[in-house]
């Protein structure tokens, strides 16, 4: 799935017999807090967000494992994996990859399910796991993707698609200006985990498909403008020697574009590598240096080198 740049797993858990996080009183927080430290011990290290190293921090922001809400977090960062107290929820399990990746899902399950080996989860036999969001009811499982939909917006059909996949019980916002959007599931009550994987599957799958004829309806009255846009991307990405990570996100969906249209032929990997190099930027002012460092790599990316 081309089109597919970061795919991200979430459970949702509580504790039994604590109250849910709107009630929840500080002493019972560290109760909590000491349970996962022993039940996690050698599995994931606890950390202070406002303490860690600048260069971890960047990589655990960058892959949505942590933000400013969560000062306080257990992680993996080997396995791109997190856990974070308080939020709505007692535990937030987060696991996240670059492209879509459904085992992303299955890290999050195998360490819910390691814990409630350990530690009693609130549960009901009729409704599943019970959470103070309603959302959450039942498996607590939400999952996401973040996708580019370029061809989808340029034909002016993304508010009739947006509406369609609403209809199917799933979300599509728009991430940014830059025809990036998240879709996501809204409530999991009734489902199996098994089923909300599979289902959610077949949506992404559906809208990448959709994605692959909307690139063709507009190729019909803009092709030489696409063929432009595509090779004009190729080279630039091939020779630029300062580029900026804007710059960069357009050519990525140039070259996506090109790929869907059968006008050239890259690697899944090459674009999975280029999406990597784009979702590093994290400060709004970046130095020249950077620029030019970010150009070096794309380049050795473009020539099927690893960096």
């Amino acid at each position: 799935m081309n089109n597919v740049i970061f795919t991200k797993a979430t459970i949702f858990r509580n504790i039994k017999d604590y109250k849910f996080v709107p009630k929840l009183e500080e002493e019972k927080k560290g109760e909590i807090v000491d349970k996962l430290t022993t039940a996690l011990k050698g599995k994931m290290s606890l950390l202070n967000l406002p303490s860690i190293d600048d260069k971890v921090k960047r990589h655990l922001f960058n892959m949505q494992l942590i933000n400013s809400n969560y000062p306080s977090l257990f992680v993996s960062e080997k396995d791109n994996i997190s856990l974070s107290l308080f939020g709505d929820e007692h535990i937030k399990i987060t696991a996240t990859s670059y492209g879509f990746d459904k085992k992303v899902f299955k890290r999050a399950c195998d360490l819910a399910n390691a814990l409630s080996n350990k530690i009693n989860m609130s549960y009901n036999d009729q409704y599943g796991y019970l959470m103070s969001d309603i959302k959450n009811i039942g498996s607590g499982v939400r999952l996401e993707c973040t996708i580019l939909l370029p061809a989808i917006n340029r034909i002016g059909k993304i508010d009739q698609v947006r509406q369609n996949v609403k209809k199917l019980g799933y979300n599509l916002s728009s991430a940014n200006k830059s025809e990036k959007y998240i879709l996501s599931t809204v409530c999991n009550l009734g489902f199996t985990e098994s089923e909300i994987v599979n289902e959610f599957s077949k949506m992404v799958q559906k809208l990448q498909d959709l994605e692959v004829e909307s690139a063709k309806v507009y190729d019909v009255e803009h092709h030489d403008e696409i063929l432009d846009r595509v090779y004009r991307s190729q080279a630039i990405l091939n020779s630029a020697y300062i580029l900026q990570y804007d710059e960069l996100l357009s050519h990525i969906k140039s070259l996506i574009m090109g790929l869907d249209l059968g006008l050239i032929d890259l690697p899944q990997d090459c674009i999975l590598d280029l999406i990597k190099l784009e979702e590093v930027k994290l400060d709004e002012f970046i130095s020249k240096g950077e620029l030019i460092d970010l150009a070096s790599k794309v380049k050795d990316i473009m020539k099927g080198n690893k960096i």
